[in-house]
């Protein structure tokens, strides 16, 4: 297994963050336990996302076909408009609950529904078009060619 020096960088400052913040924090000591954990998580989340997004910029991690399509034949094919629609949908919603959280300082209570079907015909676009394709490429093999078409 290959060893990253970024991963053991960032899950020793995350625990020492911690330990920090329980050790030297005034506060009641359960408290002092509970914002230990959440800001140790929150820094390992963040560091992890900065790992990727330098792999990202350095050519570590190839994003270019993110949005493309196999075609029958198994090439590259288009870009793929379902997605497209899932990453964007995905992106907005997480981008307007964090303005949420940052404005009001607490996450909301109950999700909209309109929200929740928002991602849910998404993925579900996103899903049927894997089906779909899938179900192309498998006649596509079955047939070996050979069009079922009668005349």
């Amino acid at each position: 297994m290959k060893h990253n020096t970024a991963f053991w960088v960032s899950l020793i400052g995350a625990i020492a963050v911690a330990f920090i913040i329980a050790i030297w924090v005034p506060g009641e000591p359960d408290k002092k336990v509970v914002h230990a954990i959440e800001y140790g998580g929150l820094i390992v989340t963040f560091l992890f996302g900065f790992m990727i997004l330098i792999a990202i910029a350095s050519g570590k991690i190839d994003i270019s076909g993110l949005l493309d399509e196999k075609s029958t034949d198994g090439t590259a094919g288009g870009a793929s408009m379902s997605r497209f629609q899932l990453l964007i949908f995905t992106f907005v919603i997480a981008l307007s609950l964090f303005l949420i959280v940052v404005n009001t300082g607490a996450f909301p209570a109950k999700l909209p529904p309109e929200v929740l079907t928002l991602l849910g015909i998404s993925a579900t676009t996103y899903a049927v078009g894997k089906g779909i394709q899938a179900g192309s490429q498998s006649n596509g093999s079955n047939n070996h060619g050979k069009s079922h078409r009668k005349d």
